[in-house]
């Protein structure tokens, strides 16, 4: 990403894109330990004024600014990808006199490695105030708040929504002069946004295509200032000198002013290191005994949330959890209509916890975290446990009935247990062959299948192996406590 000034243009903008991308071509090419050179990058595609359509799942797009820039970059091995980004965000921030590259000034280039995740930033922290609240207090909580995040030493690239302030022309309209000259301030703006800005007049047809025909004056009269002294405005009764209504003055003024729920916000956005957590920083800096004086101090009106990805997440969690619970309930309703046993249901919905320890178990072991492709392989190990549980009462159920039905009474506990040891016999060849081959059909996606599948296949083989156990072993004993009576 390149962030310039709010008040730069697409021209500057584009003047420093090429900068960038002279030197991502120059930071390309690497020595290894037996002298070879190699390159880095494989391509690189840049969007000026915007970030364009999602091309990515969890990428959000910019809307379309003249002060942004974009830069896809693809590198010739993901191995290379984190080391390439580490060079680009030394480079442009302090130089490298090898390469003969000076560090980009007057705008921030920040190298953003492509993860799995939310659409937000990793720590995102912001100050509101009610209606229209006051700047000064908002920007002095948020420059505390910077301070903070800054004092991280995982913290990289601290910005704010707002960005810096810049300098603009304030039109001052005298009402009294304005009431007897009989000009409203609409006008006023009207006709300085024409004369700068464009006003659409018609269309210019040219064969089959239609040109857009603006009035607004030439390059030279926009690009000066002194401009505004001689210019007229527009009115229902004439034309007159605006100096003659107004004063033009400059001001150092907000360049953006964001809202959220129609209140005034600032957003604190900052990207971390390599193997750093966003949501444990942003933790971190909320509860900190600095941003809890913050929060005391702040006037009536104004407080401090937490954004980003930490809200993102825990958003998709409540809807995940909610969804969940509603499921387990109607599960839990079906077992009991389906045995009229709220035993044989107990012993069934006991082996989801247990299930669920061994997926956990290989989640630590290969080192993933419980995103939310993993979370959806929870439900998906669930509902094959659950499956295999079911089958197994069932079929234990069966053979109990077959002793019953031959001996009229199956009061004799060895009797008992033997029909429990029939069933498992039974079920034992069809869930070890649903496992295994659901199983291996995993461990490709395991080992090749991107930071998209992996977690979620390395859940289901650790947890699917853990739940083979449970279902041919830990059932039979829940089982076995049941007394023994007849069924029918």
């Amino acid at each position: 990403e390149i962030w310039l000034p709010e008040s730069s243009s697409i021209e500057q903008t584009e003047q420093i894109a090429r900068q960038v991308e002279n030197v991502i071509r120059k930071c390309s090419t690497i020595t290894d330990e037996t002298g070879l050179q190699s390159e880095r990058l494989l391509n690189m595609r840049t969007m000026v004024g915007g970030g364009g359509a999602r091309w990515y799942l969890s990428w959000e797009p910019e809307a379309p600014k003249p002060n942004f820039a974009e830069i896809l970059i693809q590198t010739t091995d993901g191995r290379l990808t984190h080391e390439f980004a580490e060079d680009l965000r030394r480079v442009v921030t302090h130089g490298d006199e090898e390469l003969d590259l000076q560090p980009i000034v007057g705008a921030r280039v920040i190298p953003i490695e492509l993860l799995l995740g939310p659409p937000a930033d990793p720590v995102v922290l912001r100050v509101s105030g009610n209606g229209f609240a006051d700047i000064p207090t908002l920007r002095n909580a948020a420059n505390v708040i910077k301070k903070i995040v800054d004092s991280e030493p995982d913290t990289i690239s601290i910005s704010d929504s707002w960005g810096g302030s810049s300098q603009q022309l304030f039109v001052d309209v005298n009402p009294d002069r304005a009431n007897l000259a009989r000009v409203r301030n609409a006008e006023v703006a009207s006709t300085l946004d024409s004369y700068f800005s464009g006003r659409f007049l018609t269309y210019y047809r040219e064969g089959e295509h239609q040109v857009p025909v603006y009035f607004r004056l030439k390059r030279e009269s926009r690009d000066s200032l002194a401009s505004l002294d001689s210019a007229h405005v527009e009115t229902r009764h004439g034309k007159l000198p605006l100096d003659s209504i107004a004063r033009v003055y400059p001001q150092w003024r907000p360049a953006l002013i964001e809202r959220r729920d129609g209140n005034r916000t600032i957003e604190v956005r900052s990207y971390v290191k390599a193997g750093a957590s966003g949501n444990d920083i942003s933790n971190r800096v909320f509860n900190s005994p600095e941003m809890t004086k913050l929060r005391e101090e702040l006037p009536d009106g104004f407080r401090v949330e937490i954004g980003g990805a930490l809200e993102e997440s825990q958003k998709a969690q409540g809807k995940m959890l909610a969804s969940f619970g509603l499921s387990f309930l109607a599960i839990i309703v079906l077992l009991i209509v389906q045995f009229n046993s709220v035993f044989r249901t107990t012993i069934i919905v006991v082996t989801l916890p247990l299930a669920l320890a061994g997926a956990l178990l290989g989640l630590w072991l290969t080192n993933n975290p419980l995103g939310f492709m993993p979370q959806l392989g929870v439900l998906a190990l669930f509902g094959i446990v659950l499956n295999a549980a079911i089958l197994f009462v069932e079929f234990a159920d069966i053979s109990v009935g077959e002793i019953e039905n031959e001996t009229e009474s199956i009061n004799d506990n060895q009797s008992f247990q033997q029909a429990i040891v029939s069933a498992g016999q039974q079920r034992l060849m069809a869930i070890f062959l649903t496992t295994a081959t659901t199983v291996g059909g995993l461990i490709p996606l395991a080992l090749s299948g991107g930071p998209l599948w992996v977690g979620m296949a390395w859940l289901l083989v650790f947890g699917l192996s853990f739940a083979t156990l449970l279902t041919l072993f830990v059932i039979p004993v829940l089982y076995s406590l049941r007394t023994p009576t007849r069924v029918g």
